[in-house]
């Protein structure tokens, strides 16, 4: 839901944060040194000043990405900053090889990885990091420029909460705030912020994003709570409930009848299915999930396949399952952890290197024996045999469905389909975020 708002001031976005901040809490700031999230940090250590809570315990966290060799001053500033406060900082490295190409992406799950470590080490129970208004035009205008992963992605823009890697929240407090209004904050308080070169690399399309917007002033902000998304999950997950069946976390059988149904429904959900069991973070494009659309709305028994899942339409139902194609093994030694095609958490909890491929099961009385042959049988086709690399010992592994589209980045705009994706797999529900009102 896009439209006109006014923006927030920084310390009643601040005040509103922690105000609906579940309590007590230990919250854990992500800080650069930059004016936005030193305008966070300042913020909320003024709040807390101003009318002290002693249910709130304040932290930093500074990554040094390792690719520039000023950042590891840059991180001694900000700590002398945080020491002023009396704030403990700390400061985390991404340290070995870096990748040729795809740097910030690289870069970004880095800095959430070492951020989630730091909350798990000092028991954080939220991180928060210092998104503008500006970064969310950014944002909007980026993916509209792209056409969208999605149909209603293009809309909903940076998620006001997300959970990283099922174990911790990430929120951002200052999506309402105006960079120029954080800046003047900044300087009210007598405080100078540090510039990150990298701002002004043409080579990053943000930067250019950012370099073409500047013309426009941001008057006003888009207001864009992901409300029409909300509700657009909160459809799905009773569409799913009422429709859908998993069975051995392998094989999707979905009513015929449902097909028919609120076509946005079925077209978010049917994506979404699709990333989980083809084991990708995305769903098929949107060539290829028009067509799949197409296909089963027609109504014409058949086989059609995108992403890397099979889309077998029968006169009772639509079976989904894994193609048996291109399923790479993934070997994992003595207590190692790895995700199988993107399908699969496998913990290897025995003494010897296991192997994990795609064999297929053994047992079909896994599925009911009402489901189709031909569709039980492209299912174990693509299920996983686990064998151990040295002779007479069995393997001993735990393994769990793991959904590629949400166990590692999950917004809260997708939170209720997600909690019903995963309870049909037969896990639990995502932990829920620690705010009262978002």
């Amino acid at each position: 839901m896009t439209g006109a708002a006014a923006a927030l001031a920084p310390e009643i976005a601040a005040a509103a944060f922690l105000h609906s901040l579940a309590k007590p809490a230990h919250i854990l700031v992500a800080i650069s040194g930059g004016s936005d999230s030193t305008g966070l940090l300042i913020a909320l250590a003024e709040q807390l000043n101003s009318s002290p809570h002693s249910d709130f315990t304040l932290s930093a966290i500074t990554i040094d990405h390792g690719l520039r060799a000023s950042a590891a001053d840059e991180a001694l500033e900000v700590a002398a900053l945080c020491a002023q406060y009396g704030i403990s900082h700390f400061t985390r490295r991404w340290d070995g090889a870096k990748p040729t190409s795809g740097i910030m992406a690289a870069a970004r799950e880095a800095r959430y990885e070492l951020m989630a470590n730091l909350a798990d080490e000092i028991s954080a129970d939220v991180i928060v990091t210092a998104h503008t208004a500006d970064d969310q035009r950014e944002t909007l205008a980026m993916r509209g420029a792209r056409g969208g992963k999605a149909r209603d992605e293009a809309s909903t823009g940076i998620a006001d909460a997300m959970l990283f890697d099922r174990r911790i929240w990430i929120v951002r407090p200052f999506l309402s705030c105006r960079r120029a209004d954080i800046r003047a904050y900044l300087e009210t308080h007598g405080l100078s912020w540090l510039e990150d070169p990298s701002n002004e690399d043409t080579r990053y399309e943000r930067v250019r994003t950012r370099m073409r917007l500047a013309a426009q002033p941001l008057d006003t902000i888009a207001a864009n709570n992901g409300a029409n998304r909300v509700a657009l999950a909160e459809r799905a997950a009773a569409w799913l409930d009422e429709h859908v069946t998993v069975h051995a976390a392998a094989l999707c059988a979905i009513r015929r009848s449902a097909l028919l149904e609120d076509a946005p429904v079925v077209a978010y959900a049917l994506s979404y299915l699709a990333a989980v069991f083809g084991g990708e973070v995305y769903g098929p494009g949107r060539d290829p999930m028009d067509r799949i659309l197409a296909f089963v709305k027609g109504g014409i028994p058949g086989r059609r396949t995108a992403g890397g899942v099979v889309f077998d339409l029968r006169r009772e139902a639509l079976y989904l399952m894994r193609e048996s194609r291109n399923i790479g093994p993934l070997a994992l030694l003595p207590g190692a952890r790895g995700i199988w095609d993107g399908r699969l958490e496998v913990v290897n909890q025995g003494s010897a290197p296991v192997c994990v491929r795609a064999a297929g099961a053994d047992d079909a009385s896994i599925f009911p024996p009402s489901l189709p042959r031909g569709a039980v049988r492209r299912a174990r086709a693509a299920m996983p045999r686990i064998t151990s690399d040295e002779a007479g010992t069995a393997p001993d592994v735990t393994v769990a469905p793991y959904l590629a589209p949400f166990d590692r980045f999950l917004t809260r705009f997708d939170l209720m389909f997600a909690d019903r994706l995963s309870v049909a797999f037969g896990r639990q529900a995502y932990m829920r975020p620690p705010l009262s009102v978002l």
